[in-house]
């Protein structure tokens, strides 16, 4: 009677072994997008090793430009990026994360196509509303090892990966595809700014400028690096516009975005692999 409870016991230990080995190995770099369609293009030039499914995401393990790596779609929206993200950190521990996907123009100066890398990344939506409108403020976070709580308003991207990027950016632009006759450009620097809303509005395009000095608007990425920042974990974002916010001329931002959401998508993804071709 022991042996026979005894055997689905070890049976079970067994395949539990197996997946605690299967998520141990220690991936270079973990790879999240929002859209599925964001990582297309990443998945189809992998190398396919393993995959396992934590919660109704997919984690796919493989390599990708000579890189051991591991990619995840989020979701959309602060509360399902910040989520995955943790989850791609503590059930695999990646040496570092890049986000990469679509984004909307806020700086007039960055078109449909071109791709941002912006140096920090703040929240819009969190904040105070008073008589005078809406404030946005700083978010009291505590870093590990620290006992006393700090205010923070901008979350940095790794400098490492910036100067990476940096070097990357001449052989990059040439993976481009362009809008009509126009090659799109690379921009590294600046603020990006991220909350739980499509931004098709003018007005709020320009408070966005003028209040935080943004350069591109998505939905994710603040809470990523927060997150990354939080775990000690080195993070890059990766955006291409798709879109300026609040539309341009005759067309809303919504209608850009069907438009040209897969060329700005894949002008993302064709830096991150520019990108890892640089890694060391």
């Amino acid at each position: 009677m022991k042996k026979a409870l005894l055997i689905p016991l070890l049976l079970a230990l067994f395949v539990f072994s197996l997946y605690c080995e299967k998520t141990s190995q220690k991936p270079e770099v973990g790879i999240l997008f929002a859209f599925s369609e964001e990582g297309k293009l990443l998945r189809s030039k992998m190398e396919l090793t393993d995959s396992l499914n934590i919660n109704g995401r997919v984690f796919w393990q493989g390599r990708l430009q000579g890189k051991d790596v591991v990619v995840v779609e989020s979701g959309v929206g602060m509360t399902n990026a910040a989520m995955i993200t943790q989850l791609l950190i503590d059930q695999y521990s990646p040496e570092k994360i890049i986000f990469t996907g679509i984004c909307g123009g806020i700086d007039s100066a960055n078109h449909i196509g071109d791709v941002v890398i912006p140096e920090k990344w703040v929240t819009h939506d969190y904040g105070i509303y008073n008589k005078e409108g809406f404030s946005p403020e700083s978010i009291l976070i505590v870093f590990p090892g620290e006992s006393k709580p700090t205010y923070v308003m901008f979350f940095p991207v790794d400098k490492n990966l910036l100067k990476i990027a940096e070097i990357s950016a001449e052989k990059a632009k040439d993976r481009f595809q362009p809008i009509g006759e126009r090659l799109p450009q690379l921009r590294i620097g600046g603020i990006g700014t991220s909350g739980n809303s499509f931004i098709d509005q003018m007005e709020k395009r320009e408070w966005l400028k003028e209040r935080l000095d943004a350069q591109i608007v998505d939905m994710e990425s603040a809470a990523v690096v927060q997150v990354a920042n939080i775990n000690k974990v080195p993070i890059l974002v990766i955006r291409s516009c798709s879109d300026l916010a609040g539309g341009s001329g005759a067309s809303t931002a919504q209608e850009e975005l069907n438009q040209f959401f897969k060329v700005a998508a894949d002008n993302s993804a064709m830096f991150v692999l520019q990108l890892l071709s640089s890694m060391n």
